[in-house]
């Protein structure tokens, strides 16, 4: 749980202006994704990166289109600790767009980590 956390905090930390590579280096540690790493953004409402995404470099490239369309990406969190699971509870995140300047509010959702194990 503390690795998320510094991960999202260095995410965090002085950005107000999205650099997709650096972001990716701080989300995507080793520490963090397993080479098996499955992401589910099936469900999300972005139906041109939607789908299952597996292996680092897959996600890896789900995140670099998800980063790539915003100029500004904000939110505040709760990390729960869930057992092998982390669970992040994204509040009030908000978004501008870095081709139209849109501000975008996705409002509330949540990320489910699992450890992998068991």
């Amino acid at each position: 749980m503390e690795l998320w956390r510094a991960s999202i905090e260095d995410f965090r930390a002085g950005k107000s202006e999205l650099d997709t590579e650096g972001t990716l280096t701080k989300i995507a540690g080793e520490e963090l994704w397993d080479p098996k790493i499955e992401w589910d953004a099936s469900e999300a409402p972005m139906p041109d990166i939607s789908g299952v995404y597996r292996g680092r470099e897959a996600v890896r490239q789900f995140w670099r289109e998800w980063l790539a369309a915003w100029e500004i990406l904000q939110f505040e969190y709760e990390l729960v600790d869930a057992g092998d699971r982390v669970v992040a509870l994204i509040i009030d995140q908000r978004m501008r767009g870095r081709s139209t300047g849109i501000e975008v509010p996705l409002g509330k959702h949540a990320l489910v980590t699992t450890s992998g194990t068991g």
